[in-house]
């Protein structure tokens, strides 16, 4: 089972311990800020501003470190800051780190480690041929990835690991920031237990998932549209508070394809990424014409069942969900999700094709922010 544990709440930041049943091992977290709520539910915010909301969003974690004693012993000089290219890239974790910490001068790392699939589906690693790899002694590591399937970070960690073993440079820990789901605590558990074999004072694995741990969509996913083995979706996922509350208005947010899409094409190519989720909605609306209600969408995407009890049993099982978050915000979500429950919206939504329109307009909306970078 996994659950969120409330530990603090400010303006820019709600954190939680997520107990997984997945990885004991690790110290897991669940980090929901304005920035990342942003962006993740906002697609069409791409490129420069994509990365710098999402550097703005580690730093601040980094200031609320949730290990304050092992945090007083970290150093500059014992820092190394691993890239994998090119989506960690997005995560901007060295210049948090100095606007957090004041570290100047850690040691940066560059690797490449690209997934593909072979004609069986099956995922494997295309290109790690690139190594840039700079690891201080008795050494906290830090990394942001997006992670799906986990194969490219389970081969680059293991590089890593294999790398400080046979240049004799202790790590002592490992921080990771991740858009993803719980394929990656499968590859940081191997990482953590080569860390505990290699060198005994191995300390800790920091784990901390971005507004949730996603779903990964995979053949049982009862999707009409998507990405095996790409997508992170919003359900069945276990999301912050926070994160879950704006799904609901406007009622497409919850309708899009991936929380996240392809990060490094959002970044470092805005125009391909745009083509890409204006294609999803294209192809929504197409359903819609051929029949598809909102009704039917929204059960694919957001269905969120327990919103249509009452507000005793609502709590119930968010209680279970999410401990020590206050009645507050439980309100608040029941109260945001009464339009879905009212009778207009049930009808209208319920009524064949009605997802043609929300679909038509998502897509229009995309369109017009999508210049061709190669004609005048």
């Amino acid at each position: 089972m996994n659950a969120l544990s409330h530990i603090l709440s400010e303006p820019d930041l709600s954190l939680y311990r997520l107990e997984s049943t997945w990885a004991p091992d690790l110290l897991t977290f669940c980090a929901s800020t304005p920035l990342t709520r942003r962006i993740l539910n906002r697609p069409e915010i791409a490129g420069v501003e994509f990365t710098r909301n999402l550097q703005e969003a580690v730093t601040t974690i980094l200031r609320n470190f949730p290990d304050p004693v092992e945090r007083n012993r970290m150093r500059e000089e014992g820092t190394g800051v691993v890239n994998f290219l090119r989506s960690g890239l997005n995560f901007g974790i060295r210049d948090a780190l100095y606007d957090a910490w004041g570290f100047n001068a850690q040691l940066t790392s560059f690797i490449t480690s690209q997934r593909a699939r072979d004609q069986f589906g099956r995922w494997f690693i295309r290109d790690d041929a690139y190594r840039k790899i700079e690891l201080p002694y008795d050494s906290t590591i830090f990394i942001g990835e997006i992670v799906a399937t986990g194969v490219t970070m389970n081969n680059g960690l293991q590089i890593v690991g294999r790398m400080a073993k046979n240049l004799g440079r202790p790590i002592r820990n490992l921080v990771f920031f991740t858009i993803g789901c719980h394929k990656i605590e499968k590859a940081l558990s191997d990482f953590h237990h080569l860390m505990r074999q290699t060198f005994p004072k191995y300390n800790a694995t920091y784990l901390f998932y971005l507004e949730g741990k996603f779903h990964l969509a995979d053949s049982r996913t009862k999707a009409a549209i998507k990405v095996q083995g790409t997508d992170l979706m919003r359900t069945p996922a276990l999301l912050a508070p926070e994160f879950e509350l704006e799904q609901f208005e406007p009622a497409r947010t919850a309708l899009e394809r991936c929380v996240i899409y392809d990060g490094g094409a959002r970044a470092f190519n805005p125009h391909a990424h745009f083509l890409e989720v204006a294609s999803y909605w294209r192809e929504m609306a197409a359903l819609g014409e051929r029949g598809m209600s909102l009704s039917e969408a929204l059960a694919e995407r957001w269905p969120c069942p327990e919103y249509f009890l009452d507000f005793q049993r609502f709590a119930q099982e968010k209680n279970k969900q999410w401990r020590g978050v206050g009645e507050k915000i439980l309100e608040d979500l029941y109260q945001a999700a009464g339009e879905r429950r009212s009778r207009a919206f049930k009808l209208a939504a319920d009524e064949p094709g009605s997802l043609t329109e929300p679909a038509r307009a998502r897509l229009q909306s995309l369109e017009a922010r999508t210049p061709d970078p190669g004609h005048p």
